[in-house]
């Protein structure tokens, strides 16, 4: 699974996905470390197991629907050079499924979440 996270991040399938390019920051001393993207690249990312999470789907006007879905949370350990800070970090948008669905696109778009 990580092998293809990887191979489709280094083909640039991820490139124009602004919150994957986002350059993340270290909490304690404020030093720019790497963006999501650079980690999923290098293959710096730990595949969690799948978890199942409620999430609201538009219905009728002003009322929403909950429906239970599965998702594969993609987690960085991230370390600062600077100050040596170490954190774990998350993002909704690092999950397998979003990741594969992207990659069964035919042409680039881009993604908001």
């Amino acid at each position: 699974m990580s092998e293809e996270i990887s191979r489709e991040a280094k083909k640039g399938t991820f490139d124009r996905n602004p919150r994957l390019t986002r350059i993340l920051v270290c909490s304690k001393c404020g030093k720019k470390i790497k963006s999501y993207l650079d980690y999923l690249k290098g293959q710096q990312f730990q595949v969690g197991q799948p978890q199942k999470v409620v999430v609201p789907q538009p219905g009728d006007p002003f009322v929403l629907r909950y429906e239970e879905e599965t998702v594969t949370p993609i987690s960085i350990k991230v370390k600062c050079l600077e100050c040596g800070c170490e954190k774990d970090v998350t993002d909704p948008i690092l999950t397998l499924e979003y990741l594969r669905g992207i990659t069964k696109l035919k042409e680039p778009r881009l993604f908001f979440v």
